[in-house]
């Protein structure tokens, strides 16, 4: 197989790319108007999500399972150009006259979108994305305590350069408003390499980082807000069993499917995994009797 058709296989699994993403985006605002349950959507978002792992990891792996030779890429003048003396402020006129217009070839094409698809695919595994319109643009979930969690944006298109980052404002409010004091905490953003750049999962990590670090520095403050959180969501966790008991007395397995999912996800949370595995196994119950 070619080049040229390899980069075409590849625009065709980014077609399907584009169709998952905004399939999934279409079932969360089905969620969101209560169009379908919360078991509807997770069941189909597990489905999608799963299709697009399988796809980043197709183009992630194509060199490695399609037969074809490489177009090398051209090389870097040798250093014996330095030989001859030029006038650099006039190459740099010449240059900003008539820039000379880059080509990228195929093959350099191809490397791009599978280092894209590696970094998407290894993101998915370490934290909790939402790929906007394609893998290289992403909202990424950060829980940095029981009650703070933020969502970062992340656009690398044009990775292995320097990615854009989308800091919110209440991010920002944490380093006073100070975006380079921030950057400061993200070295491996600050001191970006493109010819050894670094892994976007890694750079995401580093931001986690530097929020654990921002909340730590007052940890009674956080244990004692912790500490009314913890009652709250008991509360919520009472309140909850009480509605499965009651769905159940009523035969309403639908809606005591769904309460089941919210008490596991609350007392997972809350690292109660003895509720979690009570109601794992009422959960299954109910799936059976409402089939």
């Amino acid at each position: 197989m070619s080049d040229q058709q390899l980069l075409e296989k590849i625009n065709e699994l980014k077609i399907r790319i584009r169709e998952i993403v905004l399939d999934i985006q279409g079932i969360k605002g089905q969620l969101e108007r209560s169009a379908i349950s919360l078991e509807e959507f997770r069941t189909q978002k597990t489905v999608l999500e799963e299709e697009l792992r399988n796809i980043l990891q197709q183009i992630a792996e194509i060199k490695e399972k399609t037969e074809f030779k490489i177009t090398p890429r051209a090389e870097k003048p040798s250093a014996q150009v330095k030989e001859e003396p030029v006038n650099i402020k006039e190459e740099h006129a010449q240059i900003k006259e008539e820039p000379p217009e880059v080509e990228v070839s195929t093959s350099e094409l191809i490397d791009r979108e599978i280092q894209i698809a590696g970094e998407a695919k290894d993101l998915m595994y370490y934290f909790q994305t939402e790929f906007i319109e394609s893998v290289s643009n992403v909202k990424i979930y950060l829980s940095i305590t029981l009650e703070n969690h933020f969502i970062i944006g992340i656009e690398y298109s044009k990775y292995p350069e320097r990615p854009i980052l989308d800091i919110p404002s209440e991010v920002l409010e944490l380093f006073n408003n100070d975006l380079l004091k921030l950057y400061t905490k993200i070295p491996l953003y600050l001191n970006w390499d493109e010819e050894n750049p670094g892994r976007i999962y890694e750079l995401t990590t580093e931001i986690e980082t530097a929020l654990i670090q921002v909340y730590n520095a007052d940890i009674n403050t956080i244990l004692k807000k912790s500490v009314e959180f913890v009652d709250k969501e008991k509360d919520k966790l009472d309140t909850l069993t009480k509605a499965v008991k009651k769905c159940s007395m009523n035969k309403n397995y639908k809606q005591a499917i769904e309460l089941c999912y919210s008490i596991i996800d609350l007392a997972s949370e809350l690292q109660d995994y003895d509720i979690v595995k009570t109601y794992t196994s009422k959960l299954n119950k109910f799936i059976k009797k409402s089939s």
